[in-house]
């Protein structure tokens, strides 16, 4: 009798490493926009306004980035 192989682990630890992976670059853009307010530094220095125009996007992203993985574990959850 052959055996059987329990092949849906898999895609659980991929999804599972996938939904990290984005909390994780999530929390980095965040902190990125932070840094670029604080230092006006992204590769070559910045002036004021463009620093904060710079943070804030990168910041507005790590949450929007933040949110769909939190959306993506909310699905898993739920299936």
């Amino acid at each position: 009798m052959a055996q059987r192989r329990n092949t849906d682990k898999k895609p659980q630890l991929f999804q599972r490493i996938l939904q990290l992976s984005m909390g994780l670059f999530a929390l980095v853009y965040i902190a990125l926009g932070y840094f670029v307010i604080k230092l006006k530094w992204l590769m070559i220095p910045l002036s004021d306004n463009l620093a904060y125009a710079m943070g804030g996007l990168l910041m507005a992203y790590g949450v929007f980035r933040g949110y769909r993985a939190y959306l993506s574990v909310k699905d898993t959850m739920e299936n």
